[in-house]
C-alpha cells in the first residue's frame, strides 16, 4: 500500500502484478522478483527496486514536492518511515492489516503499548504542523502511515482526539479509497477467518 500511495500521489504511471502469498509457488515467483523474496517491487526498465522505502525515495527523486519542503522535516519524515519500517512490530503482529475486519475484542498490552506510542508521535506532528498531514501537506510519510491507521480502524484501537481526526483524514483520502474498494471484493481462500488481506 505505501508506495502504490506514493505513485499514485505523484502521478507516475505503473502497472500492478498481484502475486497472492501463501499459495503453492508463491515464493518463487517473489524470488524472481528480488533476492530476498519480498515485496513490493518496483521494475524500472531493467532495474529492480524492492522495498517500500526504496521506492518512495526513488518516485520522490522524480517529484521532490514528495518529502515535506522544510529540510529539517524532511529528515524528520524521512526517519520517520523508517521507525515505521522498524518499529511496531507487536503492533502489526497482533493487528494484522485486513481491510475488511471490524472487531472490538480486547487486544493484549505490547500491542496497545505500540498504538499508544504511534499516536503520540502522531500528535506531536500533527500539533507541531497544524495537521491536517504530519508535516503540513500531504508527504511520504502520511503513505507510510496509512497502513497502521487501518488496524486503528479494523481493531478499534484507543487513540487520542487528535490521532481519530487524522486517521480519519487517512482513510478517506480517495486514493485509499479506491485501494480499499479493492481489497473489499478480494475473495482469496481464507479470506472469510479475517486472518490477512493486503501488504
Amino acid at each position: 500500500m505505501r508506495p502504490w500511495l506514493v505513485l499514485r500521489k505523484a502521478e507516475l504511471p505503473f502497472a500492478e502484478q498481484l502475486i497472492p502469498l501463501d499459495v503453492p509457488g508463491f515464493k518463487d515467483k517473489l524470488l524472481a522478483l528480488s533476492e530476498a523474496g519480498t515485496v513490493p517491487v518496483l521494475q524500472v526498465g531493467e532495474q529492480m527496486i524492492p522495498d517500500s522505502l526504496a521506492i518512495s525515495e526513488w518516485a520522490a527523486l522524480a517529484v521532490p514536492n514528495l518529502w515535506p519542503k522544510n529540510s529539517s522535516d524532511r529528515t524528520q519524515a524521512q526517519v520517520f518511515c523508517k521507525r515505521l519500517q522498524d518499529e511496531f512490530g507487536d503492533l502489526r503482529a497482533q493487528a494484522p492489516m485486513n481491510l475488511q475486519r471490524r472487531t472490538s475484542s480486547k487486544m493484549p498490552k505490547i500491542c496497545l503499548d505500540d498504538a499508544q506510542k504511534l499516536d503520540d508521535l502522531w500528535s506531536g506532528y500533527l500539533s507541531a504542523h497544524a495537521g491536517p498531514f504530519l508535516f503540513g501537506d500531504w508527504s511520504i510519510a502520511d503513505a507510510f502511515s496509512t497502513p497502521y491507521a487501518t488496524r486503528f480502524a479494523s481493531y478499534d484501537l484507543p487513540r487520542s482526539p487528535i490521532a481519530d481526526t487524522y486517521i480519519s483524514e487517512m482513510m478517506s483520502d480517495e486514493d485509499y479509497l479506491d485501494w480499499e474498494a479493492d481489497a473489499l471484493i478480494e475473495t482469496w481462500p481464507g479470506l472469510s477467518s479475517f486472518d490477512n488481506v493486503n501488504l
